[in-house]
């Protein structure tokens, strides 16, 4: 009953200076990630109210420049509370769910982002922008790429290493996978080995692991120990080539962690396996042309470079994601299916850094051309 009441009482009024801008429709965490898209979205086109599409109540969305007021705006609230906020133009991004009839309402210009999914019916789009093939199938969508990122700056791949590449060699010549676990924290030495179990079950394969910080090289060794695996410490390896029936390569030293890069075919990077403070780098291994998965753990409450990065890639389907060890090993299984090179990949990552450059612009020329159209 109060629940009610209190949704009811939401419905019928909006925020004061909300009404009359540009309505921003997405959940908390997209809008979070996507506060310096949001900057130059509003410089160019006029100011924005961002309409919160999974909170009940006005509020859960701070403003931080007190210019920019948040609308709780879920499905069963968008109806009356868009009619109130009289909008200029509506930007939705992600997926329209139940959207759909609220939206048919207005007559407002309606741009849809980062589309997936139906298109809803009834709903005429000034704009329908995707991030990745495929991910639309509504009539006139465009593939962009992903605004929220915007252009991504990577670093230039150097040579591989051959020499310390060389002595996979065996497993280069079977067949078997490498797979890096690069920068790991507490948590997820734990999870790339449970990783490497699930893949071990399919195929055999080494995991390069490397942890983060120094200090806990060694309590990591030993725990690693326990698991029972073959494993070789890289500063105490002392032949030409590492034999087939070892599983694991222990690396120690930063030098060497940037060699491993250019032997893997999969990275599982670290930041992503467990919540830690360890930062994500999804940088280096996209740039080296391997397969990258992500684990489960982000950090959408600190929406910096990486995790614009990591949003971006994983939208427009550039790396891929599991939940759990066996849904990441699904995926390492999936991506070494494709029998893709390391050149296929940095030719769509080529592709992708092309479609990001533009993707803001061409957003923000549609919006303020529906505007003037308007």
């Amino acid at each position: 009953m109060f629940s009610r009441l209190s949704a009811w009482i939401t419905a019928r009024s909006v925020p004061a200076g909300s009404a009359g801008r540009i309505v921003v429709l997405a959940p908390k965490q997209t809008l979070l990630a996507a506060g310096d898209w949001l900057d130059d979205l509003a410089s160019k086109a006029g100011p924005l109210t961002l309409g919160v599409t999974d909170a009940e109540r006005d509020g859960d969305l701070s403003d931080p420049g007190d210019d920019r007021p948040a609308v709780a705006l879920p499905p069963d609230l968008a109806r009356e509370r868009l009619a109130r906020l009289q909008p200029r133009a509506v930007v939705v991004i992600g997926p329209v769910g139940k959207l759909g009839s609220p939206l048919a309402a207005i007559t407002a210009p309606r741009l849809w982002m980062n589309a997936e999914g139906d298109a809803p019916a009834g709903v005429e789009w000034a704009g329908i922008f995707a991030a990745r093939d495929q991910a639309c199938n509504a009539p006139g969508t465009q593939v962009i790429g992903d605004p929220i990122a915007g252009a991504v700056e990577l670093p230039a791949a150097p040579a591989p290493d051959t020499d310390f590449c060389e002595r996979f060699r065996e497993y280069h010549e079977k067949g078997h996978p490498i797979l890096l676990a690069p920068n790991t924290g507490p948590g997820e030495e734990a999870f790339a080995f449970a990783v490497l179990f699930a893949v071990l079950r399919k195929t055999a394969a080494i995991l390069l692991l490397a942890p983060a910080d120094r200090e806990r090289h060694e309590p990591v060794y030993r725990d690693a120990i326990k698991y029972s695996l073959p494993i070789i410490r890289h500063n105490r390896f002392m032949t030409s080539f590492v034999p087939r029936k070892n599983r694991v390569y222990y690396i120690e030293d930063p030098e060497t962690l940037h060699s491993a890069y250019g032997c893997a075919h999969i990275t599982l990077p670290g930041g992503t396996l467990a919540a830690s403070e360890t930062p994500q780098d999804l940088g280096l291994p996209l740039a080296h042309g391997s397969a990258v998965v992500c684990g489960p753990a982000d950090d959408p409450a600190r929406p910096d470079a990486a995790t614009r990065l990591r949003m971006a890639a994983e939208h427009t389907g550039l790396v891929s994601r599991g939940s759990t060890p066996e849904e990441v090993a699904d995926e390492v299984l999936a991506r070494l299916a494709e029998g893709r090179t390391a050149q296929d990949r940095r030719d769509d990552l080529t592709q992708w850094q092309q479609r990001q450059a533009n993707a803001r612009s061409t957003v923000r020329d549609a919006l303020t051309g529906s505007l003037a159209n308007a």
